[in-house]
């Protein structure tokens, strides 16, 4: 099997995979298993490929030995499956993202191999994928980094499916391998959309017309993620930054880790685990009003006021510290973007933090938040979400890079 393109987003809440313009997300919940352990972990068999994203045990060989993981979904409700929240999580040295990109190709190869054909062998032209600025300033180049995190996946690699009734073992070959800047390279789904051109039966990549409206502006792209925030100042037109100092590292508590707080302080007789308490964040965020309802006993508990009061904190304290560090360099007026996976949640909050510190009128002029920024267009393939942008821009630099050669 081969696939020509794998791109990848190793977030600390989700992890987003695009490979071949097929979709799809696994939560970056990684817990590790003795052999028996993971030998007698299923008791019945996994008969349905739409169930096995749910399902993934794998065992690989690292450092000569082999080890067994549970992942995703199925490690979300064990106590160990967030040990990488709460703290900065060095993506170059951790097994998880590795465990992760293993497993995410598993099951890509199950899904494209439904009828059972016998191919073990799996390679990959292209992958691309992303580390934050944090860990790349621990650099002294900001190649260093890149360059460890790529050769982390180039070459060949072996992994076991272990999921009772979808057994299999595969060897993959990665044959080029790329890191990005996340944050920085979302400027390229800012700038381009995917289109699917109908006349010419062929993808093609086109201007975005609203990236117009920073053609005379520096601007800085804000990356709310689950484990760190990173801000980017682009310069005018959304193009390359013009040297170090453009890229700030925000001081400010991991949201997950500030989510674990709460949940230790102030709710954890409603929620199991953090995962859990995420989950209804991110289903209620919308109306600002989070009712949580007992399904067996039809009681209801009321959690706005903590949580509420929690994300305008944290809200507050994330505008002070997204734009202290660029107002004094700046030449002229600063426009910012905020996306990343938090920032949906924490965005009517960040909004009245603006407002606060500055006015109603530069709020509105000055900054955008990007579902509001994204104009519609049905011809459009993949378009951004505030936790996809980054993937979306992978995939239109793989697109660049195939129609060059």
């Amino acid at each position: 099997m081969k696939i020509e393109r794998f791109n990848v987003d190793f977030g600390n809440s989700t992890n987003n995979v695009l490979a071949d313009s097929y979709y799809y997300e696994i939560p970056t919940c990684v817990v590790e298993l003795t052999k028996e352990k993971a030998e007698s972990h299923f008791t019945n068999s996994v008969d349905e490929v739409g169930d096995l994203l749910n399902r993934l045990l794998i065992s690989t060989i690292i450092d000569d030995e082999e080890r067994y993981f549970l992942v995703g979904k199925l490690a979300e409700e064990n106590p160990y499956s967030n040990s990488h929240v709460g703290k900065m999580h060095d993506k170059i040295k951790s097994d998880i993202p590795y465990v992760i990109f293993l497993a995410t190709i598993a099951y890509y190869h199950k899904v494209k191999n439904e009828n059972g054909e016998n191919v073990t062998e799996i390679e990959i032209d292209n992958m691309k994928m992303m580390l934050p600025i944090w860990l790349l300033k621990k650099e002294d180049k900001f190649s260093i980094g890149q360059s460890k995190m790529a050769n982390r996946f180039l070459g060949e690699h072996n992994v076991k499916l272990m999921t009772v009734g979808m057994e299999t073992e595969l060897n993959i070959k990665v044959n080029n391998a790329k890191c990005y800047i996340e944050s920085e390279v979302a400027r390229w789904a800012l700038k381009y959309k995917m289109i699917n051109d109908e006349d010419k039966k062929a993808t093609v990549i086109e201007k975005r017309i609203e990236s117009r409206k920073f053609d005379d502006n520096e601007t800085v792209l804000v990356d709310i993620g689950g484990g760190s925030t990173d801000a980017v100042l682009l310069t005018k037109g959304l193009n390359t930054p013009v040297s170090k100092d453009s890229f700030q590292v925000i001081q400010i508590t991991p949201f997950l880790g500030r989510l674990e707080i709460l949940l230790k302080e102030k709710l954890i007789e409603y929620f199991t685990d953090l995962r859990s308490l995420e989950q209804f964040i991110v289903a209620n965020y919308k109306n600002q009003k989070y009712i949580l309802r007992n399904q067996n006993t039809g009681a209801k508990y009321d959690l706005t006021d903590p949580i509420v009061e929690m994300l305008k904190d944290y809200a507050e304290l994330l505008v002070f510290k997204v734009m202290d560090p660029f107002q004094s360099n700046s030449k002229g007026v600063l426009k910012f973007i905020y996306f990343g996976g938090e920032a949906p949640i924490l965005s009517p909050y960040i909004k009245e933090s603006v407002k606060k510190v500055t006015n109603e009128e530069i709020m509105e002029n000055n900054h955008y938040f990007l579902s509001e920024l994204i104009e519609d267009d049905k011809s459009e393939i993949f378009k951004p979400a505030a936790r996809t942008i980054n993937l979306a821009a992978l995939e239109i630099l793989s697109l660049n890079e195939r129609k060059s050669k």
